[in-house]
C-alpha cells in the first residue's frame, strides 16, 4: 500500500494524505469535509487518492485527486461547497434542484447546504474543493443587505470564472491552489487567513448569481460608499498606523478590489496615495505649531506614520513648495 500522511502526533493546520485504500480515502475526506462514499466500478486503474487540505476558521480548502475515474456520493451538506476543476472534468448533481452539470477548468460547481451530491471525476481530474461555513456566508450577506434573510440562500449551480464579475475571485482561487500545491505559507498567518475567508465569501456573494443578487445590487452602491467613508475616517483618525491596502480593507470588511475601486470613485486616487496625502497634511499641521527647540522633523514624521525621512522631505517639498525643516523653523 502506498500511503502517506501528516504524522498524527504533530499539531499541523495541514492535512496531507496519499493512499490507495478506499476506506482510508473516504475517512480522510470525511474528516476534512463531510461523510462520503466512493464508487470505483468505473475503470480498472488503481486508486491513487491525493489530498492537501487546510482549515482557516469557517473555510476549508483542499486540493484533491483520485488518479482514476470515481463517483463520489456525499452525505447531506451542512455548509456551502464550491468545487473548481484544475484539470480534467467533473459531472455533478444533487447539490441543487435541477439537472447535472459538467465543470472543467474555468468553471466551478456551487453546492448548497441541506442536500446530498453525486460527483463523477474523470481519471485526470484534480479539483480545488472549498467548504464555506453556512453561518459565515449568511451573516456576511445580511451585513451587505443591512437586514436579515427572509428566504433560503441558493446559488446558481455553475460559476463562470472567466466572466468579469468573477475574474477577481478566480485570482484568489489561483493563489489558493498554488499555496496548496507548494505547501501553504502565506495563508497560515492568522491575519491573512481571515482576509482570505472574507475575500472568498464576498467573491462568492458578489460574483455568482443567487436568490438575493437583485436586492444586493440595489443596495450595493450606497452600502459600499458608507464602508469607504469608514475607511477614510480611519485614515484621518489614525494616520500613524502602519496602513496597507490589505489591512485597511480588512478593518472595514471589504475586498481589496472593492476598496481600491471605492477610493478611486470617492477621492480620485488609490488608498495608499490617499494615506500619504493625509500624512503629509497632518505633518504640515504639526510642524506649523511645533517648538523647533524641542521637536525634530523626524519626530513629527514618526507620529504621522512616515518612516523614510528622505522620501518624506521630497514628497513634502513637492506638495508644499518647501522642506519640512523650513516649515518647522518658520517665524511664528
Amino acid at each position: 500500500m502506498n500511503e502517506s500522511a501528516v504524522a498524527p502526533g504533530r499539531r499541523s493546520p495541514m492535512t496531507t494524505v496519499r493512499t490507495e485504500d478506499r476506506d482510508r480515502a473516504e475517512s480522510v475526506l470525511g474528516e476534512l469535509f463531510l461523510p462520503n462514499r466512493l464508487d470505483l466500478r468505473r475503470g480498472r486503474e488503481p486508486l491513487d487518492m491525493r489530498v492537501t487540505g487546510i482549515r482557516l476558521g469557517g473555510l476549508t480548502l483542499g486540493r484533491l485527486s483520485y488518479g482514476r475515474p470515481v463517483v463520489l456520493t456525499t452525505a447531506e451538506a451542512g455548509n456551502f461547497h464550491v468545487n473548481t476543476p484544475l484539470s480534467g472534468q467533473a459531472r455533478s448533481s444533487g447539490g441543487w434542484p435541477g439537472a447535472a452539470v459538467v465543470t472543467t477548468p474555468g468553471t466551478a460547481a456551487v453546492f448548497g447546504p441541506g442536500r446530498q451530491a453525486e460527483i463523477a471525476w474523470s481519471a485526470n481530474c484534480t479539483q480545488l474543493c472549498m467548504m464555506i461555513s453556512r453561518s459565515d456566508v449568511e451573516a456576511e450577506l445580511e451585513a451587505l443587505l443591512g437586514r436579515s434573510l427572509r428566504a433560503r440562500l441558493d446559488f446558481d449551480p455553475v460559476m463562470d470564472l472567466t466572466s468579469p464579475a468573477s475574474r477577481a475571485w478566480r485570482d484568489v482561487l489561483d493563489m489558493l491552489a498554488r499555496e496548496l500545491e507548494d505547501s501553504p505559507g502565506l495563508i497560515n498567518h492568522p491575519a491573512v487567513g481571515r482576509h482570505v475567508r472574507r475575500l472568498v465569501i464576498d467573491g462568492l456573494l458578489l460574483g455568482q448569481h443567487h436568490t438575493y443578487t437583485d436586492s444586493l445590487s440595489a443596495g450595493a452602491s450606497a452600502a459600499q460608499r458608507s464602508v469607504v467613508a469608514r475607511a477614510i475616517d480611519l485614515v484621518h483618525d489614525r494616520p500613524g498606523e502602519p496602513w496597507s491596502t490589505v489591512r485597511l480593507a480588512t478593518e472595514v470588511h471589504l475586498s481589496v478590489r472593492a476598496l481600491q475601486d471605492g477610493f478611486r470613485r470617492e477621492v480620485g486616487m488609490p488608498p495608499m496615495s490617499y494615506v500619504r496625502d493625509v500624512r503629509l497634511h497632518r505633518a504640515r499641521d504639526l510642524l506649523r505649531v511645533a517648538d523647533p527647540d524641542r521637536t525634530t522633523v523626524a519626530q513629527i514624521a514618526a507620529r504621522c506614520g512616515i518612516a523614510h525621512a528622505g522620501r518624506f522631505a521630497a514628497a513634502y517639498r513637492d506638495a508644499f513648495g518647501e522642506l519640512p525643516s523650513e516649515t518647522l523653523n518658520a517665524p511664528r
